[in-house]
């Protein structure tokens, strides 16, 4: 008998100390933003199969400004028509990130739909994004979380760095030129595509300075304007 008291007795507890409605409400929602799919993902289209019933002809079909055979439409678009990679188009939900980094050729970027925040930085600020090793898998890219302050006491620095920032929309279109940083979050589920146009050796010397080594610029090109 005594043994079933106690087990039927419950220990007194503060009213404060129970979780009203909304309390459990949150805690049901953080458990299911944990159990969420994020998905992401990428299709490449190359001039060279741009034909007959291929998706890399669908893909420069739709994105004709980024075709540097329609020279009317896509001229604005590129420095080195010639020197063209395909297009790239990524789609992905609300909140995925691509962490902070830095591309060897000029890159033009068209938001299709939806909204992205990009972070972007002067390569005279290389010092101070905490990058990998230039050896490292992930040379180019910085090692800390951009998204987390508590990471950046890790790299004291970064809170000096001089960055722009900028929401890009549907029809919005950024240019980044060579060895410009860039931190990419989406805000919402969104597509985009990208186009490369060659590779531009103003910023070399501020690459070198932090330690990687970009292509020597050719003797027969001329210095951007």
């Amino acid at each position: 008998d005594e043994l079933r008291e106690k087990r039927m007795t419950l220990p007194n507890r503060d009213e404060e100390d129970i979780p009203d409605d909304d309390e459990i409400q949150v805690d049901n929602d953080r458990e299911s933003e944990k159990r969420m799919k994020w998905y992401y993902f990428r299709l490449n289209a190359f001039l060279e199969e741009a034909k007959g019933d291929t998706v890399d002809k669908f893909v420069f079909d739709e994105v004709a400004f980024f075709d540097p055979r329609n020279t009317t439409a896509s001229h604005f678009y590129f420095v080195e028509p010639e020197d063209q990679r395909g297009i790239n188009c990524r789609f992905g939900m609300r909140g995925i990130v691509a962490e902070n980094h830095y591309d060897l050729s000029r890159n033009m970027i068209a938001i299709l739909g939806g909204e992205r925040r990009y972070i972007i930085a002067h390569p005279a600020q290389c010092s101070k994004m905490g990058l990998y090793p230039a050896q490292h898998p992930s040379g180019r890219h910085s090692s800390f979380d951009w998204s987390n302050p508590s990471d950046w006491d890790v790299h004291p620095e970064f809170r000096t760095a001089e960055v722009n920032e900028v929401v890009l929309h549907a029809s919005d279109v950024l240019y980044l030129p060579t060895s410009w940083f860039h931190y990419i979050s989406n805000l919402s589920l969104n597509y985009q595509c990208n186009i490369r146009s060659g590779i531009g050796h103003e910023n070399a010397d501020a690459i070198r300075d932090c330690g990687f080594n970009p292509k020597d610029k050719p003797k027969d090109v001329s210095e951007e304007q």
